[in-house]
């Protein structure tokens, strides 16, 4: 049974309004950008009053915990550039100096500092090759 032009062009019509009120309706809304800190660095104003992910290693020697507060304060850097960080909560397991981690927070501008409460720690040593002894050949 085929459908005759009429009916075809209504369901094209409604598809095509669904798709774009899906698209228009809230593109942002639980979507946070990914950058790297030296994205950051070179653009700050990019990221003044909003929450953004960020990835960076962390600065060996950098990480100092606040007695007042028990905030903790380190630097990541990435291609150069490094970023002060106030990390509000536990350091995950995997957190080492020299590591990888991805924060999520916002950027207080004036003092270039992440603000954040949210971070990812990768485990450099789960991703390495292992080294295997050579087996002796008899």
């Amino acid at each position: 049974m085929a459908l005759n032009t009429g009916t075809q062009i209504g369901i094209g019509l409604a598809v095509i309004g669904a798709v774009a009120f899906l698209v228009f309706s809230s593109p942002d809304e639980g979507v946070l950008e990914y950058v790297y800190a030296d994205k950051v660095v070179s653009s700050p104003g990019d990221f003044v009053d909003r929450e953004f992910k960020v990835h960076g290693n962390v600065v060996e020697g950098s990480l100092s915990q606040d007695a007042n507060d028990d905030t903790y304060h380190f630097v990541i850097e990435f291609k150069g550039k490094r970023l002060k960080v106030v990390y509000d909560n536990l350091l995950p397991d995997t957190f080492v100096e020299g590591g990888e981690v991805v924060l999520t927070g916002t950027l207080d501008d004036e003092a270039m500092v992440i603000r954040s409460t949210e971070m990812t720690a990768k485990c450099p040593s789960k991703y390495e090759e292992e080294e295997i002894a050579p087996t002796k050949r008899t």
